[in-house]
């Protein structure tokens, strides 16, 4: 028996991602970066947003460490004439995160990863592996 040659899809038939939600939280990461090279080359609608955490003896910190994450996401996307909408959120990070995402319909999320050592992992987990357990959408982990 041969095998069926596959050919390649086209690119009208290449599911392309609309909505793209971004979750930007480390400046030194390249999350942003990629998640605006893809916006602009596909033509995407990007969404930039950063989640404070509900603690509420930090809840004042936490909301102005967020809202300077998206200023700087902004002040980036100006730079490279790249529109987006900006959202300010509060809870559990991948929960807030994929919600959105969920809200918004978006195609595509994109969360960034970070080294941490075995008792950090143990002890808070991972956001970015929380988010692809919860998503319905498909997700980029950026190193």
């Amino acid at each position: 028996m041969e095998p069926e040659s596959a050919e390649a899809p086209t690119l009208s038939q290449v599911t392309v991602a609309q909505k793209i939600v971004v979750a930007f939280d480390d400046p030194a990461s390249r999350t942003l970066a990629h998640a605006a090279d893809l916006a602009q080359a596909l033509g995407s609608e990007l969404i930039v947003t950063n989640v404070a955490a509900v603690d509420p003896d930090e809840a004042g910190e936490e909301a102005r460490y967020g809202r300077e994450r998206l200023d700087q996401a902004r002040s980036y996307l100006d730079e490279r004439g790249l529109a987006a909408e900006f959202v300010a959120l509060t809870g559990q990070p991948a929960e807030a995160i994929v919600a959105l995402a969920e809200e918004r319909e978006a195609d595509l999320i994109v969360v960034g990863m970070r080294k941490k050592g075995f008792f950090e992992r143990l002890v808070e987990g991972s956001v970015a592996q929380d988010v692809m357990r919860r998503a319905t959408s498909d997700v980029l982990a950026v190193h």
